[in-house]
């Protein structure tokens, strides 16, 4: 399926499987920021932190994946 500019738009099946994951993405930070709170180890604790952000950076890039394809704006 292509929209007026030539570009290849995403299915509502596609939408709902981009949903899910963004709430995977979601738990996986909770979890990571929840870890590094709670562990002794330095080096584990950078490692979660690590984690955590870009678990962060992929939730940012689903929305905006998510609100471009269905024309929403900021």
């Amino acid at each position: 399926m292509y929209n007026n500019q030539g570009n290849q738009t995403i299915t509502g099946k596609e939408l709902s499987y981009l949903a899910d994951t963004l709430k995977n993405e979601e738990l996986l930070a909770k979890l990571c920021v929840q870890g590094a709170a709670n562990c002794q180890s330095q080096s584990l604790k950078q490692t979660l932190s690590q984690l955590s952000q870009e678990r962060l950076q992929n939730i940012s890039t689903l929305i905006n994946t998510m609100q471009q394809q269905s024309g929403m704006t900021h």
